[in-house]
């Protein structure tokens, strides 16, 4: 600023001086000027640098890897009386969709109970364990299952007994065979049933007392509570129960004679386990003659299991599609 001031009055006067004057005052200017920018310039220049060290000095300059440092977050304390448990069904322990699925064949009756007889004396307890044997082939046969049997020979096993070793052996699919009857005999065809919704209460009753949903203790929580958990889970089992039967009934309908309404539902012990989802199958009407000729027939039967053999792999087809896209 002193030198833009120095020139401008150095200006304002070279006009009343001579050329000679003139010449030496303008040489003496330039000069100076070269003398004394430079040295401006370079004072400048050690004076940002001292600033930019004491800055250095005062201020961190975070570093690269400090960004990169995972920021501690304390989790909130949850009191244990708040805790709601989450109902889940019990766990199957697979790494992959090929670990063989375990599928329970229940032969209805047995033993003591004959379950109903036909009019050539032939029992509903010989046919569904003949029956039952039979899946029992075809499915191992596929190499894709485990098969266990709730009775393999004819012996009585109570109801109680059925359900828990499906849940023992861990099933992912329960089916119970049946052969029905009517006092009216022209009546034939098969049907399928599942649990009906109004039977819910009567699974969460006998489930009071016991551990179903592995992961959560009934008996440490109140009846509502204990209530709701069965029936989230059920609900979910129910809904398998019935993608199995959608399956399992057009293939029927292919091989043998149905029953109107074949879609059934039912208040029926063995169905009942909240976690198992599981399908009561009944083949045919043993009190009809034709029905009663065509279980007492191996043939048919080979045929029948077939097709639930069949609809079985497609059901865990469907499931395995449905786990991977989740």
């Amino acid at each position: 600023m002193i030198f833009s001031n120095l020139l401008s009055n150095l200006c304002l006067h070279i006009g009343f001086m001579n050329l000679a004057v003139k010449v030496s005052l303008v040489w003496l200017c330039t000069m100076c000027l070269c003398l004394i920018v430079p040295a401006i310039s370079s004072a400048d220049t050690n004076k940002t640098s001292v600033v930019r060290e004491r800055v250095s000095n005062q201020i961190a300059i975070p570093s690269l890897k400090a960004s990169y440092r995972k920021a501690v977050v304390k989790k909130p304390v949850i009191r244990a009386d708040n805790v709601i448990p989450f109902p889940s069904l019990k766990p199957r322990h697979r790494s992959s969709n090929f670990k063989k699925r375990v599928i329970v064949i229940d032969p209805g009756h047995g033993g003591r109970d004959p379950g109903a007889i036909g009019a050539k004396k032939v029992r509903e307890e010989y046919v569904t364990l003949k029956a039952a044997l039979e899946l029992r082939k075809q499915l191992l046969k596929t190499g894709k299952y485990k098969v266990v049997l709730t009775r393999s020979k004819d012996t009585y096993v109570d109801l109680e007994k059925r359900l828990l070793i499906a849940r023992k052996a861990r099933a992912d699919l329960f089916i119970s065979l049946h052969a029905d009857s009517l006092s009216k005999r022209s009546i034939r065809g098969a049907s399928v049933y599942t649990l009906a919704d109004r039977a819910q209460k009567r699974g969460q009753n006998i489930t009071q007392t016991q551990n179903w949903i592995l992961d959560v203790d009934l008996a440490a929580h109140s009846d509502p509570v204990a209530n709701i958990l069965v029936d989230l889970a059920q609900r979910s089992t129910l809904s398998k129960s019935d993608e199995f039967a959608d399956i399992l009934i057009p293939n029927l309908k292919k091989q043998t004679v149905l029953l109107g309404n074949t879609h059934r539902q039912g208040n029926i012990y063995v169905l009942l386990a909240p976690d198992v989802p599981a399908v009561l199958l009944e083949m045919g009407f043993i009190s009809n003659k034709k029905d009663e000729a065509l279980l007492n027939s191996a043939k048919h039967r080979k045929k029948l299991m077939k097709t639930v053999t069949k609809s079985i792999n497609s059901y865990f087809n469907a499931q395995n599609k449905l786990q991977a896209s989740r």
